[in-house]
């Protein structure tokens, strides 16, 4: 139960997504500083939505929370407080112009993702926030009243120490660390004595076992996760797969990466489908059709009326194909292979692409130890936990800034009412 306090001063740790919108619901403004130490806000914000900004994802709050695969119920009081539609009037109210796109995403309609960092920031400052940029929080010290916070600043490593009643850590996650994202407030968690989860990457490409040899070669397929005894181990998602010189990337392996559930993806197998749109009957017709009408020509030929040339050149070898044997001469088990690698190709995955690739951080602070009503610590008295530092994250689509929003609104609106 956090204590009543006056006027309380409060410092927010995280100039990102989070920590903006907390420092815009603030009602005791005058006595909030926002920290970070980049010289600009919203560094990592400015990367989403391929810099159109991806502000949210326009559907009902239960809707939204089916596409929160980790802890979803912990955010159920979040969204219902501060839904999509919330998120949209805010920020329309505040001069960022929003058009609603494909899938319910909301994305910025005029300008970029600078527009709404810039918005943010300007309403935060007409509302008495302070900003204190290129400065570096080293440390928080809990006191018998508040937080004290050793401060660095960035440009002469000067230090400092300053007291807060109440701290926010809106830090983020660990993806993406050239915009700030380096893991300190899970350090600050774990020295306040919060437990932080095992951190994996989310929304993240995989690498395979036998790398692919090629990049960006693009193509839309089914795909899925099988474990070590070719069990589906997530659901069958169908969309666009990129190869990387490592493995693969793209929308459908960001969204199973995501419905993995475990810590650690090794010793599984991705399985992809080529020919999504085509049953299996269907596709054995027109593989041995295409035998037929091409009996000169090498199974490369066969693949190559399926899937882009560097996939059919790499699927002959993958299959175990002759590369010279013509259509006329394939035994059934070798047609068999041609299917078998359209709609089956089992590979081997390495792991994760590395976390610092990711799109969002899984894992982070312990949601148990946090009260979902208030965003504040169960174990620390005046601290709140809010944005991707929190064990929850979303699919792709508006979905992790959202998280992100109603989060701190939820924070907010507990420090004023206390």
């Amino acid at each position: 139960m956090q204590t009543a306090i006056k006027n309380p001063k409060i410092a927010i740790i995280g100039a990102g997504a989070s920590g903006l919108m907390c420092a815009c619901m603030q009602y005791n403004a005058q006595n909030c500083t926002v920290f970070d130490k980049n010289p600009i806000v919203g560094k990592k914000l400015l990367l989403t939505g391929n810099g159109r900004c991806n502000l949210t994802n326009l559907v009902a709050p239960q809707e939204f929370l089916n596409s929160v695969p980790k802890n979803a119920e912990f955010l159920a009081g979040s969204i219902n407080n501060f839904t999509p539609q919330n998120a949209v009037d805010f920020f329309n109210s505040i001069g960022v112009k929003t058009q609603v796109e494909d899938n319910n995403r909301v994305l910025v309609a005029e300008g970029r993702a600078t527009t709404v960092c810039a918005s943010l920031k300007d309403f935060a400052l007409t509302k008495g926030v302070n900003f204190k940029l290129e400065t570096q929080v080293k440390e928080i010290k809990k006191e018998v009243s508040g937080f004290n916070l050793e401060l660095e600043c960035c440009k002469t490593n000067a230090t400092t120490q300053e007291h807060f009643d109440i701290v926010v850590i809106a830090t983020g996650g660990k993806s993406y660390p050239q915009t700030g994202s380096s893991g300190d407030g899970f350090s600050f968690l774990i020295t306040l004595g919060h437990t932080v989860n095992p951190l994996r990457p989310a929304l993240s490409g995989l690498q395979f076992i036998v790398p692919t040899g090629f990049f960006g070669t693009g193509i839309y397929c089914g795909a899925e996760i099988l474990d070590s005894n070719l069990k589906q181990v997530t659901t069958k998602e169908t969309g666009d797969l990129m190869f990387t010189r490592l493995g693969v990337s793209g929308p459908v392996i960001h969204k199973i990466s995501s419905l993995f559930m475990s810590d650690t993806i090794k010793k599984h197998y991705l399985q992809i489908d080529f020919v999504p749109n085509l049953d299996s009957d269907n596709l054995k017709n027109k593989i041995a059709n295409l035998i037929k009408t091409n009996s000169k020509k090498t199974p490369f030929y066969i693949f190559r009326e399926f899937v882009p040339i560097k996939i059919a050149d790499w699927l002959v070898g993958f299959s175990g194909l002759s590369k010279t044997k013509p259509c006329s001469a394939l035994k059934k088990d070798e047609v068999n292979k041609i299917f078998f690698a359209l709609k089956t190709s089992k590979m081997a995955i390495k792991d994760f692409e590395p976390l610092e690739q990711a799109v969002v951080t899984r894992g982070g602070a312990k949601v148990s130890e946090i009260d979902n009503n208030t965003m504040q610590s169960k174990l620390v008295d005046n601290l709140y936990i809010i944005g991707e530092t929190l064990d929850i994250d979303g699919l792709s689509g508006g979905f992790n800034l959202q998280i992100a929003f109603c989060t701190a609104a939820k924070a907010a609106a507990s420090i004023h009412n206390a």
